[in-house]
């Protein structure tokens, strides 16, 4: 007589009597295929390590005399020479670090995507509109972010910012780059 497997309120999982059974009437090929589709069906059923709580990209004020800024959610982004602009994400995590990629695509290619930074993994695409950068950032009370400067030459328009936080679905957000109010 052949045990029966158990069954927990999650997913069958046969007992060790019951794997045996199996490889020796189905060969070692079907039980390795059934340990992989266990396998891949328990790593889909995890709750994700990051969890995003909100996502937002606005625009930041100059420093105040303690050096902090002020984010303001924003759609709209004045092309003026100075204007920080960011993205930030509300997440929970028991990670010290989080991956994240950003893709800020322009209407035409900028004069410049900045001075290159040693420590940032940032490539741009060969028709220079898009900039990537590879993150791994550590959050600072549940929160990530990173920010922008606007340089004399950035072109008016659309900007896309597509954000892909570990491998969860990416996040796109659209700014109208604009001069300011009264050029």
């Amino acid at each position: 007589m052949m045990p029966c497997p158990t069954r927990s309120a999650q997913r069958w999982r046969p007992t060790a009597p019951a794997l045996l059974a199996m490889a020796l009437a189905l060969g070692p090929g079907a039980l390795l295929a059934q340990a992989q589709a266990q396998a891949q069906a328990q790593a889909h059923a995890r709750p994700a390590a990051v969890q995003v709580l909100r996502a937002e990209v606005g625009l930041l004020s100059a420093p105040d005399a303690a050096g902090r800024q002020a984010f303001t959610p924003s759609g709209v982004l004045p092309l003026r020479d100075g204007q920080e602009f960011a993205w930030r994400l509300v997440v929970k995590t028991t990670q010290p670090f989080v991956r994240v990629r950003e893709e800020l695509t322009l209407p035409a290619e900028p004069r410049t995507w900045g001075d290159p930074e040693p420590d940032i993994q940032r490539r741009t695409t060969p028709d220079g509109r898009t900039a990537i950068t590879q993150w791994r950032l550590a959050p600072q009370d549940g929160v990530l972010q990173s920010a922008w400067t606007v340089t004399t030459g950035d072109p008016p328009g659309t900007w896309v910012l597509t954000l892909t936080v570990e491998d969860q679905p990416p996040r796109v957000f659209r700014l109208q780059a604009r001069p300011p109010a009264g050029r």
